[in-house]
C-alpha cells in the first residue's frame, strides 16, 4: 500500500493551470529547446501543449516561453526567466509535499497495515 498525490494549482476562479504534467511539458521545452519537440516526446498534441502554455501564461499574468518563429531549423523556444523561476518554485513545493505526505502515511499507516 502506499499513497499517491496529485499536485495542481488553480486559479481564483478555481481553473487547474499548473499540474506534473505542464512541469514536464516545461522540462521537456527546457531540454528540446522546442514546444513542438517537447510535446511530441510526451506524445502530447502541439495544440494541447499550446493550450497549456497560454492556460499557464494567463494564470501567471506573464510568459513563461520565449519563442522564436523560423521552421524546423531555425525556430525554438526557452523558459523566461519568470517562466523558470516559477517552475523551480511548483517543482520544489511538489517535493516539499510529496515528502510530508509519505512522512504522514507512514505514520498513519505504519508498515502499511489498515488495522
Amino acid at each position: 500500500m502506499h499513497i499517491k498525490i496529485k499536485i495542481g494549482l488553480r486559479d481564483p476562479k478555481d481553473r487547474p493551470f499548473m499540474g506534473i504534467g505542464t512541469a514536464w511539458l516545461l522540462r521537456g521545452v527546457e531540454k528540446a529547446g522546442s514546444l513542438s519537440e517537447a510535446a511530441k516526446e510526451m506524445e502530447m498534441s502541439y495544440s494541447k501543449a499550446h493550450k497549456l502554455v497560454k492556460t499557464l501564461d494567463a494564470a501567471l499574468g506573464t510568459k513563461v516561453l520565449a519563442s522564436e518563429r523560423g521552421g524546423s531549423d531555425r525556430g525554438g523556444s526557452a523558459l523566461t526567466p519568470e517562466g523558470l523561476r516559477f517552475l523551480k518554485r511548483y517543482e520544489a513545493l511538489d517535493a516539499s509535499i510529496r515528502k510530508q505526505s509519505e512522512k504522514l502515511f507512514k505514520k498513519t499507516f505504519p508498515a502499511g497495515r489498515l488495522n
